[in-house]
């Protein structure tokens, strides 16, 4: 049930994979509250994962970026500048690129055997 908790927010989701990630259901749930988002991972995890599906599923646009490059996220932020257009306050974030809203990043590499068992399963 939504509460348009985020509704007007404007964000970007980074660290999606598939449904079984952390990030993805930050996305789900964001996009259920309201907000309009873009999506990033590297460009691997965009090749290898299952983004395109959540993209798709929740009409937001996926931005490859490799979190360790400032050119690559610079370029996620101008992007979604572009996509969900500028937003009226400011922040660390807003001052420089205009977005306003949701920031969630989650950067982590496990195994790939991490993200098809469930978590009380994974030693690490």
């Amino acid at each position: 049930m939504s509460h348009n908790l985020l509704k007007g927010k404007r964000g970007i989701i980074f660290g999606a994979l598939n449904d079984m990630s952390i990030a993805w259901k930050v996305a789900e749930k964001a996009v259920e509250e309201g907000a309009t988002i873009t999506l990033s991972n590297t460009p691997i995890a965009v090749r290898m994962g299952q983004v395109d599906a959540l993209a798709e599923k929740l009409h937001a646009e996926v931005i490859p970026a490799d979190a360790t490059s400032v050119e690559d996220l610079e370029t996620v932020f101008s992007k979604s500048v572009e996509i969900l257009g500028k937003a009226d306050k400011s922040g660390v974030i807003a001052e420089k690129f205009g977005v306003n809203g949701v920031f969630v990043v989650i950067i982590g590499m496990s195994g790939e055997f991490a993200l098809v068992r469930e978590i009380h399963d994974i030693s690490r």
